[in-house]
């Protein structure tokens, strides 16, 4: 019965899809997407705090669990329906390249962006397996080819105009260790750390006036080299450390590093106007975090990410979950810089939503 409930939830959720033209939502995986993000510090659903947090491994009663596979859908601009007609693969750079024209007459009049993700994880006594994707794209129109999309693309497109389309996307595999060491002031301090082997893809094409008169296909930017797509592989390590009197219960403070080893992925990069630039997908970042577990009842967690903004991403983050019965809880949450998040869990399979929560590589490259 229970999972007769999950999988109708879902095909709800699904259904709704070709309608939504700005929303970023994900199905499964861990609470913290439907409460801001919030939770680096709160071990209670360790299928998603574990990546928040590797020191969360530490809390785990030692047996083996599976993560249910989460996937994450972003939208900005446009909707699943029209996103059909233009998406391409990871060899594409994300876009269809011979569709960028017809992309530019339809949707030219505004950036779109789109991404999806997915995560999945095994652990045990400690120790935690997890394979995760994620890409994201986006367009940015010059001011030419909004004029003439929003007078309705009359006639030829002026031949100053000009539609650039970018793409980043990667994996990462990942290993983890977390161990709990018990000390009289605290009454146990969590560590954690992930070591993860990551390849990440790179995508610049564009088209100009001509090529959308004629309904040509996308062009390689000059940093392309004449390729497509370009590729990286790196290796990365987080640390993680959770506080706490009780492992399951009452306050706990935790404190991370994303990237204290950062993978060395870059990329050159071109803005639409041809300035030259970078893309790195990873940058360190130190974030803190606290909360309160009433077991079965709910928490409250509050996050300060990114201090010193040195991967361009710090935000306060904020958002509790209330168990209403045994096996459905609602949860609320806010972000400082994308705004405010739901979720439900039911059963222990989760949805989130919210009008724009960031995928991993949404700030890797931003103009």
């Amino acid at each position: 019965m229970r999972y007769s409930i999950l999988f109708l939830a879902t095909a709800v959720v699904l259904a709704m899809l070709p309608a939504i033209g700005r929303a970023d939502f994900q199905i499964g995986g861990g609470a913290a997407p439907g409460m801001g993000k919030a939770g680096l510090a709160i071990p209670y659903k360790l299928a998603g705090s574990g990546k928040m947090n590797p020191a969360a491994y530490g809390l785990l009663d030692g047996k083996l669990k599976f993560t249910w596979p989460s996937f994450r859908f972003r939208l900005q601009g446009i909707n699943f329906s029209d996103l059909e007609d233009f998406n391409g693969t990871v060899g594409d750079g994300g876009f269809d390249q011979n569709e960028l024209s017809r992309l530019a007459r339809q949707f030219g009049d505004e950036s779109i962006e789109f991404g999806a993700g997915a995560d999945v994880a095994l652990s045990f006594g400690g120790f935690a397996f997890s394979f995760s994707g994620d890409g994201h794209a986006f367009t940015r129109p010059n001011a030419d080819l909004q004029g003439w999309v929003e007078s309705g693309s009359a006639g030829a497109p002026p031949l100053s105009s000009r539609l650039d389309a970018y793409g980043v996307a990667g994996y990462e595999f990942g290993v983890a260790y977390g161990r709990r060491i018990r000390s009289k002031e605290w009454g146990g301090i969590s560590v954690g750390a992930r070591a993860k082997f990551v390849r990440t893809y790179y995508s610049h094409q564009f088209v100009t006036g001509t090529d959308i008169a004629t309904n040509g296909g996308g062009r390689p930017a000059p940093e392309m080299g004449g390729q497509d797509v370009l590729d990286e592989t790196g290796f990365g390590l987080d640390l993680g450390v959770i506080a706490s009197r009780e492992k399951d219960r009452g306050w706990f403070y935790g404190a991370t590093i994303d990237n204290l080893i950062v993978p060395n992925v870059k990329f050159s990069a071109t803005d639409p106007l041809g300035a030259p630039g970078e893309s790195k997908p990873y940058k360190r970042a130190f974030n803190l975090g606290s909360g309160y577990l009433i077991p079965d009842r709910g928490y409250i967690a509050l996050d300060w990410a990114d201090l010193g903004n040195g991967a361009g991403k710090q935000e306060l983050r904020m958002g509790g979950e209330y168990w209403v019965t045994r096996g459905f809880a609602v949860r609320a949450g806010y972000a400082s810089r994308v705004g405010y998040s739901v979720g439900v869990g039911l059963g222990g399979f989760n949805f989130a939503y919210s009008r724009n929560l960031p995928g991993q590589f949404s700030y890797s490259l931003k103009f």
